[in-house]
């Protein structure tokens, strides 16, 4: 793999250096200490995974990562940071991050997240998973309501290979399915959940037993 580490603090770019050097499997990895470095990087070569915390001794901020996925959206983002601000927590997710682990996330659980979200996975440590549950996933029209919300059970097994990262193509063969019949199911699906992106739907999945941390 190809990582950039995007942060300003010495103690963690050379912490993380020595975690994924032991762990092997890393062919680069290169170290931007401020957002304008990040982007000249990335502008001058292909990287696999793009390690950044927002909360870089005022180097980068939750609007680089938010940048950082509307300029390069195919890029693979881990977010490493504090999650003392909820709202910041999930407005970043909600830009499509494939990973978000903290600060206090031992080596093992780093190291697993890097290469988990390398083969394509998605990767949250439960203390983010926590604030994500936290949400309401129901809309204000349903807030009063005390009916559960049902999917059928292909909806169901749907929703399940979306939570595992696999993209529309990739269920529609699956299944043996048409890529507009995915499709279809997929919108009905977000509808009757109230929610707006993969992230709410993965932790969903989790919520209700689809898929297993």
């Amino acid at each position: 793999m190809k990582v950039l580490h995007a942060n300003a603090n010495a103690l963690m770019v050379n912490g993380l250096n020595a975690i994924l050097k032991r762990g092997g499997g890393i062919e680069v990895l290169d170290v931007a200490d401020s957002e304008n470095e990040m982007f000249n990087k990335l502008d001058e070569a292909q990287y696999d995974l793009v390690i950044l915390d927002p909360d870089s001794d005022g180097y980068f901020t939750a609007q680089s990562a938010i940048k950082l996925r509307s300029t390069y959206p195919g890029l693979k983002t881990l977010i490493i940071s504090d999650t003392n601000q909820p709202a910041q927590v999930l407005n970043i997710l909600e830009k499509g991050v494939q990973g978000y682990l903290t600060r206090q996330c031992d080596a093992d659980e780093i190291t697993h997240a890097i290469f988990a979200i390398g083969k394509g996975e998605k990767f949250y440590c439960n203390k983010v998973l926590d604030i994500i549950l936290n949400k309401q996933f129901s809309t204000e029209e349903e807030e009063d309501s005390c009916e559960p919300t049902v999917l059928t059970e292909r909806e169901s097994e749907i929703t399940a290979l979306i939570a595992s990262g696999m993209t529309n193509k990739e269920i529609a063969g699956k299944l043996h399915l048409s890529h507009h019949t995915v499709h279809s199911h997929r919108k009905n699906i977000t509808k009757k959940l109230g929610i707006k992106s993969v992230s709410e739907l993965t932790v969903y999945a989790l919520k209700v037993g689809l898929i297993e941390r």
